[in-house]
């Protein structure tokens, strides 16, 4: 097995894992990060379709 693909694949996993000891350590925290992501996402997604609609005209 090559080290390159080994760590690759296994990056996600120890992502995983990092964010439900996370959760369980620290609910309210996570629960603020993850709210967070969240508005970030969406609200990158406006902004993404304003520029959309804005190149479009």
């Amino acid at each position: 097995m090559q080290p390159v693909k080994s760590v690759g694949r296994f990056l996600p996993t120890l992502f995983l894992i990092c964010v439900v000891i996370y959760v369980f350590t620290d609910p309210h925290g996570a629960a603020l990060a993850f709210k967070w992501a969240f508005q970030t996402i969406t609200t990158g997604a406006h902004q993404f379709a304003e520029f959309i609609r804005s190149v479009s005209k």
